[in-house]
């Protein structure tokens, strides 16, 4: 963290108030509470604590919430505590304040989070449960989570109320799935009801604006993949299921394994089509982020609706343009594939090579001759690099209906390199 993220030479404290009342802090947390010059927090976290800091300045969090550095700063100096609902280290402030401050200078004061004690509420063990926060984030992001079998904890927000959520398990063709509304937990108002995600969408219930769902998840069926590999028809492409500007499944699973994705990396999907490889590449890599490039506005729309369908409008970011014009104001990148390239595939090798971080990976794939004899006169200008070419030819057999018929996809060229100080690369399919 550099010099300037440290926005205070004090120390300050974050104290979780958990879910339940005073009783439940810890002595040092009352310390901290009760000897502050300057509490940050809430309205109703004021008058939870009014007991015990009769004296400091409150201050309300700011508005938008991406100015609290400009807060602290403020107030730099003060003995400042901030209060934070359940456990600020859970989908709360502490991670905003770890992005501003050396976390050296912050001392956190631990509490029982809402999920926990909504867990605890219906006696369900949520050691293998799913977490997901729709405060901010798009209804759809859910759906990366729906899979049979699990507990799924939902955090909610005005928009995204109870019965959208059970909207959603429905769509994903999960009616029959338990879902528990717990309300406003550690209150007086404390309530837990019970439903099937069916009995909910219905339900004209207005339940409390603070509330948790957990779900125990249950398929009447079909739902999305839960393993890589998504079934080409599974992609809208405007084009008969399977069809369209897409990477077939065998080939995009190469081309995944190739770019390897790791959580918190930058990757750029160039020439992304409708958006096979940078949706399934978002959908197993939630915590990095992919920007998908393409200048075909049909496909841009077919890409955004994959991305919505898939759930994973929050972490594959649609650049609209040609490529490398639009390439100047993205993120630096982990990672680059190059799937389409407007004839400009020569001018594409030497930007992504030049603009890798170091280890990072280069990934481009060839149908056409013109695009292989480009990867291979490139390839060997870089003979430093010592990449040989291989083939591989794919022939997929189905059974339509009673009839027999083989559809054979052209040969692709994928070449993988990777960007360190001695270079070891390869070239596969």
């Amino acid at each position: 963290m550099d010099s300037n993220s440290i926005i205070n030479s004090n120390r300050i404290d974050v104290v979780s108030l958990g879910v339940g009342d005073l009783a439940t802090l810890a002595v040092d947390a009352r310390v901290a509470i009760s000897s502050a010059d300057v509490l940050i927090g809430a309205d109703h976290h004021f008058q939870e604590v009014y007991q015990l800091a009769s004296t400091a300045r409150c201050i309300k969090y700011p508005s938008p919430f991406n100015k609290l550095d400009e807060l602290l700063k403020l107030y730099a100096g003060h003995k400042i505590t901030v209060l934070a609902s359940g456990d600020a280290l859970f989908f709360g402030v502490g991670r905003s304040l770890c992005n501003l401050i050396d976390r050296s200078l912050l001392r956190f004061h631990a509490n029982v989070s809402s999920v926990q004690a909504c867990f605890h509420a219906i006696g369900m063990p949520w050691q293998n449960a799913r977490v997901v926060s729709l405060h901010g984030r798009s209804t759809s992001s859910i759906r990366r989570e729906l899979r049979p079998g699990i507990a799924l904890a939902v955090l909610t927000d005005t928009i995204s109320t109870p019965q959208v959520v059970a909207a959603e398990l429905i769509h994903a063709d999960m009616s029959e799935s338990t879902v528990w509304v717990c309300e406003s937990m550690g209150s007086d108002e404390q309530v837990v009801n019970t439903y099937t995600a069916r009995e909910l969408v219905n339900s004209n219930r207005r339940f409390h604006a603070l509330n948790v769902c957990i779900a125990q998840l249950n398929s009447n069926g079909q739902h999305l993949p839960t393993f890589p590999g998504i079934a080409d028809h599974l992609f809208l492409t405007g084009s008969r299921p399977g069809f369209g500007m897409i990477s077939k499944r065998e080939v995009r699973l190469s081309i995944l394994s190739c770019m390897q994705p790791v959580p918190g990396e930058i990757a750029w999907d160039i020439g992304a089509g409708c958006g096979s490889v940078s949706v399934e590449w978002s959908r197993w890599n939630p915590l990095g982020k992919i920007y998908a490039i393409e200048s075909n506005e049909e496909r841009i729309s077919y890409l955004n609706q994959n991305r919505e369908k898939f759930g994973v409008e929050d972490n594959c970011m649609v650049v609209h343009g040609v490529a490398p014009a639009v390439c100047g104001g993205l993120p630096k990148p982990n990672c680059i594939f190059i799937g389409g390239s407007s004839g400009a595939l020569n001018e594409l090798l030497e930007l992504s090579w030049s603009v890798l971080e170091v280890g990072g990976k280069l990934v481009v794939s060839a149908v056409t001759t013109e695009s292989q004899q480009v990867i291979d006169d490139w390839r060997q200008k870089a003979q430093e690099t010592q990449v040989t070419a291989e083939w591989i030819e794919l022939s997929i057999r189905k059974t339509i209906a009673s009839d027999r018929s083989i559809r054979e996809l052209a040969p692709v060229q994928i070449l993988s390199l990777v960007k360190p100080g001695n270079m070891t690369t390869q070239l596969v399919v």
